[in-house]
């Protein structure tokens, strides 16, 4: 996996301040609507993915083809169970949250090794079917390999998260 902060100043258009907790629970948005710059974005994302294949070389090349960039509003009722991703990488990146939700959970990504592990428990066995929780914070960001489950927690109720999502082609 990759971590990172990532300031999305500069990036948001104006109509990035004018949303808000009140619509669909899922709405995508056509990424220039959002993001000013796709190109500057494109490449934080594409930093994002080489140090991610540096990390498991030689098994996870970097992404040679195109990457693609969506951008969806989460709000109140919105969330995703538990699935793969058939591109080889995939990001998130937290451009804007609204207020802070009474759970901490809510509405965060869940990044889970979907392998059950050895059947014998060991130190080892933790290896294997651990999870991570990105919270909904702006600026958040990881980049994971596409065969890793994700998920999202349900959002509550006067919530809302703005993020890019990014893959690589296979």
């Amino acid at each position: 996996m990759a971590f990172a902060t990532l300031d999305p100043t500069g990036l948001l258009a104006p109509s990035a301040g004018a949303l808000s907790a009140e619509g669909p629970a899922l709405e995508v948005v056509p990424p220039g609507e959002i993001i000013t710059d796709l190109a500057a974005a494109t490449a934080r994302f594409q930093t994002s993915f080489d140090a991610l294949a540096a990390a498991h070389e030689p098994g996870l090349a970097p992404p040679a083809g195109t990457i693609d960039i969506a951008v969806q509003v989460w709000r109140e009722g919105y969330h995703m169970p538990p699935s793969g991703n058939p591109a080889s990488q995939i990001a998130w990146w937290i451009l804007d949250a609204g207020s802070a939700p009474e759970r901490p959970e809510a509405g965060a990504i869940i990044i889970a090794d979907p392998r059950s592990g050895p059947p014998v428990p060991s130190a080892l066995a933790r290896l294997w079917g651990r999870h991570l929780m990105i919270g909904p914070r702006p600026g958040s960001h990881i980049a994971v390999p596409g065969w890793l489950t994700a998920s999202v927690q349900p959002v509550e109720a006067g919530q809302y998260v703005l993020v890019a999502i990014a893959s690589t082609a296979r």
